[in-house]
């Protein structure tokens, strides 16, 4: 087999096994040492190291890949300040691809250097600075990755549900900061003392919060309604917010961040990219005047020759796109419907570039199943 036919067969390979990038790690490569090629690198699919090694039979090639996540403990990494920043390499000038939020989990697949190779609760990987995170043992690998990609807040913790929160040192007012928090925030409670609540963050410190920023996890719908109508009511909450590429808090935005922290609030858990969450619940059409449109569906659109979505925002009866936009520079309204009002040029080149409409969301008076 020549090293030509072989890297043909390892694409074949990566394409069955790590099809999508983001959601898996394939770092194969063709080494050469004298006439002898090998195949070395790191994957995370055991299914993908076996063809690896049955192909390298086969080639009568050395084959030495390592199955991530690396040995050790600590395998659990969890953001311990406000916000995390994931990148697509291990440096600080990398491209921003992502954001957990303090209490977001990460299972942990590789370190290099400063930086850590991680697999979030979304299955998205990415790269992370040791400092922004607190590692921890989390127990049985099988076990911890399947509760991670269940992607609910563990048993007896809180959520954040105030904007721009923040703990301070005492429950007294106007006491002295100890920690940024963001609406999504997870942490865990102590004691009450009046209108404060005591919290932990996970690298141990702890403050006082309102007992109004914060309620249990499991109570989180009382606060954030399952439904399509709530989560555009809350979504417009964050209009004029300006746009961050890979955001995904009120510290700004992204498109499919603004989604997936909206609908994932609500009780929704959707992948990263605008063209994961395209495939998600039921396809909709819209109608020529948009009259089939329900509160909360999800409009998609595709930039000339992209070949797959690359832009959401969240709709509302008649045509109304609620969106965190570049062209907006932030949050904002537009519409689609030309016969509505505040149409413009902007807003029917969206129009021109939509690929159709999603259901995720409950419409109001739904019942969930």
């Amino acid at each position: 087999m020549t090293v030509a036919e072989l890297s043909v067969r390892l694409e074949d390979l990566r394409l069955r096994h790590v099809p999508d990038r983001r959601l898996g790690v394939w770092d194969v490569r063709l080494e050469e040492e004298g006439d002898a090629p090998g195949i070395t690198g790191a994957v995370t699919e055991p299914a993908a190291l076996e063809d690896i090694r049955t192909l390298a039979g086969q080639a009568g090639v050395r084959a030495a890949v390592e199955l991530l996540p690396a040995a050790g403990a600590e395998l659990q990494a969890i953001a311990h300040r406000s916000l995390a920043h994931l990148r697509a390499e291990p440096r600080h000038s990398a491209e921003l691809v992502s954001q957990m939020v303090l209490g977001e989990e990460a299972l942990v697949l590789r370190a290099r250097g400063d930086w850590l190779q991680i697999q979030t609760g979304d299955r998205y990987v990415a790269w992370v600075h040791r400092k922004s995170v607190v590692r921890r043992d989390g127990g049985e690998l099988e076990s911890y990755r399947a509760g991670l990609f269940e992607r609910r807040p563990r048993a007896g913790r809180f959520v954040v549900t105030s904007r721009c929160a923040r703990a301070v040192a005492d429950p007294a007012p106007y006491a002295a900061p100890v920690a940024d928090l963001v609406q999504g925030a997870i942490v865990e409670a102590g004691e009450t003392r009046g209108r404060f609540l005591e919290i932990v963050l996970p690298d141990g410190a702890s403050g006082w919060v309102a007992r109004s920023d914060a309620v249990p996890a499991e109570r989180l719908a009382q606060r954030f309604t399952p439904s399509g109508r709530a989560i555009l009511e809350h979504a417009a909450q964050f209009l004029g917010l300006p746009y961050l590429w890979g955001g995904t808090s009120e510290k700004g935005f992204d498109c499919s961040g603004f989604v997936q922290r909206l609908f994932g609030l609500h009780g929704y858990w959707l992948p990263r990219d605008s063209d994961q969450q395209s495939a998600c619940g039921e396809q909709v059409d819209p109608g020529s005047d948009w009259n089939a449109v329900a509160d909360g569906d999800l409009a998609f659109f595709a930039e000339p020759g992209a070949g797959r979505a690359t832009h959401v925002g969240i709709l509302a009866q008649g045509g109304r796109l609620l969106h965190a936009s570049t062209g907006r520079n932030g949050v904002a309204w537009d519409a689609l419907d030309p016969a509505a009002a505040g149409h413009d040029g902007y807003a029917a080149g969206l129009a021109d570039m939509l690929t159709g409409v999603r259901r995720v969301a409950l419409p109001v008076g739904a019942a969930l199943q």
